[in-house]
């Protein structure tokens, strides 16, 4: 089913580009915008924990204790 909603959106994004282009650019950025926003948010997901101690060296570390 996954297949069969590609290919209509696609298809449906092609004719309308015919009609009015505007409308199939803005389809196509929202087709895409969600992995966007997601790619883009993928760091800030993670844990800071693991920056703010990886990101000093062990003497450093220490120096600091």
């Amino acid at each position: 089913m996954k297949g069969f909603t590609k290919v209509l959106f696609w298809t449906l994004t092609i004719i309308l580009g015919f009609v009015n282009p505007v409308i199939s650019v803005i389809m196509v950025v929202l087709y895409y915008l969600p992995k966007i926003i997601d790619d883009a948010c993928k760091p800030c997901n993670e844990p800071q924990e693991d920056y703010e101690m990886n990101s000093f060296s062990e003497d450093v570390i220490e120096d600091m204790k």
